[in-house]
C-alpha cells in the first residue's frame, strides 16, 4: 500500500508475511484508505515506533495480545473466528479476519478516534488549558508520586509556591487577553530555570506551585528561589511597553513542613503570604511560627464572629470641643472591644482583620445602631443634643442596604437625623468617587452630615473636595503632633485650615495632648478640637458623668497660658 493514502499508521504484530500481503489486497479496494497498514513481526521493534508516535493502532492476533497490555495505543484483535463471547476488556475492539474490508476499516477508525477523545479528555482533565502546565489535580498527583520517592530513596523534595504581585491590575487595565499572554511568558521563565525532572502546576489565576526532587542541599534550594526571583523581575512586554511585576515565593520541604500533600501546599502558601508581606520581591521558608501565626489568626477571625453575636462591642465616645465657646460640640464614636481573654482591644487590633474578612459591614451596622440609641437615651436624659460621629468604612459604602438600614435605625430610635455624622477617610472617598458621592447625596437627602477623617493623608483634590456634600474637615494628629515645636508643622496646619475655610467647612484637629498644642490651633482659626487634652473615649455612662463635669469647669480650657507666644 502506499504511503501517500494517509498519514495515519496501523501495524499488524504478525509473522506470517503472507497474511499481511492478503489483508492488504483485501484493504485495496477500500477508496481513499484512511491509513496506511504496515507489518511488525518483532514486539521490541514495533514498541519504539509506538513510543516514537509513529503508530496509531494495532492489528493483533490472540497468540500477541499478552505482549500489548498497556502499549499505549488502541489494540484490535483480529479474531480467525467470529466467536467473541470471551472478549477482553483490556482491547479496544474485536473483528473477524474474514470481515468485509469496510467493516475493517470502519472499526479501525473507530478505535483510533476514541482514542483520540480520551487523550483529549484526560489531558483537559489534568491540564491547563493555557500553559499546558499541569492543574492542581494533576500536581497533587504528581507530588504525592514525589513524595513516595522521596520517602524511597532518602532523596529531598521541596514544594514551591509562587504568586505574582499585582497581576490584578493587568487584567483591570490591560485586559484578559494581555494577562493570559503574561502567564503564558511566565511559564517559559519557570522553565528556563528548572530542569525537566521538575514539574510545574497552575493552581489559579496567577499561582503557581513547583515541585523539585532531588536538589541535592539548602544551598542549592536557595540558589533556584533566587533564581525564580531574578527571572521574574525582569519587565514583561506587554503591546510593545515593559511592565514590572515581580513575586512572592513560598518554599515548603519534605517531611520537614509536612507529611502530606495538603499540608505541604498549605504550609508552602502560608511562607508566601508570609514573603508577600515584606517589601519587593522576596522568597520564605516555611516555619512552624508561620503555621502557629496562621491557627492564631483563624481563631481570632472566629472570636471576632461569636462577638457579633455574643454583643461583645462597645462604643466609646471621645468628644469634641468648640474653641471659641469651650463647649462640647460633638463626640466621635469609637468601637472597642471587651475580648473576654485580653480584655479591652482598641479598633487598631481587630478593624484590619473585620475589613479583610467582611465583618467590617455587619459590624459598622452595630455601631450605627448604638451610636442611635445613645443619641435617644441623651434626649430621654434632657441633655443637650451634640453632634455624633461614627466611622463609615469603603465596604458600607459598597453594601445596596446601606441607605434602607440607616433610614429604618432613624425611624426605630426617633433621633434627628442632623445630630449623626458619619466620617469618611480620604482613601475611601477616592476609590469609586462617582459611587461615593451618590450615596451621600441619598444619605443627606435624609438629614444626615458627613465629615472627612484624616485629612492630609490622602490624595483628594481641592475640586474633588468642593463637590462632596462634607460638612467637616479633621486634620490627622500626625500633622498636630510636633506643631509646638516645628515652625513647617505650623505652617502646614495653618494652610490646611485655610483651605478648609476657603470650602466654607469647619475644621477639626485631631490628638491634641498638650495645651500649647490647643492655643496654637485656636491662634491658628482652628473651630474644633479632639484628643486626650480634652478626653480619652470614654464609654457612655462615663461620657454622661463627665459631660456634666465639664460644663461647670470648662472656662479652664479658653484661659490662655501667660507667657505662650507663636513662633512664626
Amino acid at each position: 500500500m502506499s504511503d501517500d493514502s494517509a498519514g495515519q499508521r496501523v501495524v499488524l504484530l504478525d509473522s506470517d508475511h503472507g497474511a499481511f500481503v492478503q489483508l492488504c489486497r483485501r484493504l485495496s479496494a477500500v477508496a481513499r484508505l484512511p491509513f496506511v497498514l504496515e507489518r511488525a513481526d518483532d514486539w521490541h521493534q514495533l514498541q519504539t515506533r509506538i513510543n516514537q508516535g509513529e503508530v496509531q493502532a494495532v492489528l493483533a492476533r490472540t497468540g500477541n495480545l499478552p505482549l500489548l497490555q498497556d502499549c499505549g495505543v488502541p489494540v484490535i484483535h483480529l479474531a480467525s473466528e467470529p466467536d467473541f463471547a470471551a472478549f477482553n476488556s483490556g482491547l479496544n475492539d474485536s473483528i473477524w479476519e474474514q470481515s468485509s474490508a469496510s467493516e475493517i476499516v470502519r472499526c479501525l477508525q473507530y478505535a483510533i478516534e476514541r482514542q483520540r477523545l480520551r487523550t483529549a479528555l484526560e489531558r483537559a482533565a489534568s491540564f491547563d488549558p493555557l500553559t499546558g502546565t499541569c492543574n492542581r489535580q494533576m500536581l497533587q498527583d504528581r507530588l504525592k508520586q514525589g513524595m513516595r520517592r522521596a520517602l524511597r530513596t532518602n532523596q529531598p523534595l521541596a514544594v514551591f509556591c509562587v504568586d505574582m504581585d499585582n497581576f490584578r491590575h493587568v487584567n483591570d487595565t490591560l485586559g484578559h487577553s494581555a494577562g493570559d499572554a503574561i502567564i503564558c511568558e511566565v511559564v517559559e521563565r519557570l522553565r528556563s530555570v528548572l530542569r525537566n525532572t521538575d514539574t510545574i502546576g497552575r493552581m489559579g489565576s496567577d499561582e503557581f506551585a513547583l515541585v523539585v526532587e532531588d536538589y541535592g542541599s539548602s544551598t542549592n534550594l536557595l540558589q533556584i528561589a533566587q533564581k525564580i526571583i531574578n527571572e521574574l523581575a525582569e519587565p514583561f512586554n506587554v503591546n510593545g511597553e515593559g511592565m514590572l511585576l515581580g513575586c512572592s515565593v513560598g518554599i515548603a520541604t519534605y517531611p520537614e513542613g509536612g507529611q502530606t500533600v495538603d499540608s505541604l501546599l498549605l504550609h508552602a502558601n502560608l511562607a508566601m503570604l508570609q514573603a508577600k508581606g515584606q517589601r519587593g520581591c522576596n522568597f520564605h521558608f516555611y516555619d512552624e511560627r508561620i503555621n502557629l501565626q496562621a491557627h492564631s489568626l483563624i481563631e481570632f477571625e472566629a472570636s471576632l464572629r461569636h462577638a457579633l453575636r455574643r454583643s461583645e462591642f462597645e462604643l466609646h465616645y471621645q468628644p469634641r470641643i468648640e474653641l471659641h465657646s469651650g463647649k462640647i460640640v460633638g463626640l466621635e464614636g469609637l468601637i472597642r472591644w471587651r475580648h473576654p481573654e485580653r480584655g479591652l482591644l482598641g479598633p487598631n487590633e481587630f478593624i484590619p482583620l473585620a475589613e479583610e474578612t467582611g465583618l467590617i459591614v455587619p459590624m459598622g451596622y452595630w455601631v450605627i445602631a448604638r451610636a442611635c440609641h445613645d443619641l435617644a437615651q441623651m434626649k430621654k436624659m434632657g441633655m443637650e443634643q451634640i453632634h455624633v460621629a461614627v466611622n463609615m468604612s469603603f465596604c458600607q459604602f459598597q453594601d445596596s442596604r446601606l441607605l434602607s438600614t440607616v433610614k429604618r435605625l432613624l425611624e426605630r430610635t426617633g433621633i434627628d437625623p442632623h445630630w449623626l455624622e458619619f466620617e469618611l477617610t480620604e482613601t475611601a472617598v477616592m476609590q469609586q468617587p462617582e459611587q461615593v458621592l451618590m450615596t451621600m447625596e441619598g444619605m443627606t437627602g435624609l438629614g444626615l452630615r458627613f465629615s472627612l477623617d484624616d485629612f492630609g493623608t490622602g490624595f483628594s483634590s481641592f475640586v474633588h473636595l468642593h463637590s462632596l456634600p462634607i460638612n467637616l474637615l479633621k486634620i490627622d494628629r500626625s500633622f498636630v503632633k510636633a506643631i509646638a515645636e516645628r515652625t513647617a508643622d505650623r505652617q502646614l496646619v495653618g494652610a490646611m485650615i485655610d483651605m478648609g475655610h476657603s470650602l466654607g467647612l469647619e475644621v477639626v484637629a485631631e490628638g491634641v495632648e498638650h495645651r500649647d498644642q490647643l492655643e496654637i490651633l485656636r491662634n491658628l482659626g482652628c473651630d474644633q478640637v479632639q484628643g486626650y487634652f480634652i478626653s480619652p473615649a470614654l464609654a457612655f455612662e462615663e461620657l454622661c458623668y463627665f459631660m456634666d463635669a465639664y460644663a461647670v469647669g470648662r472656662e479652664d480650657v479658653l484661659k490662655p497660658t501667660p507667657g505662650l507666644s507663636l513662633i512664626s
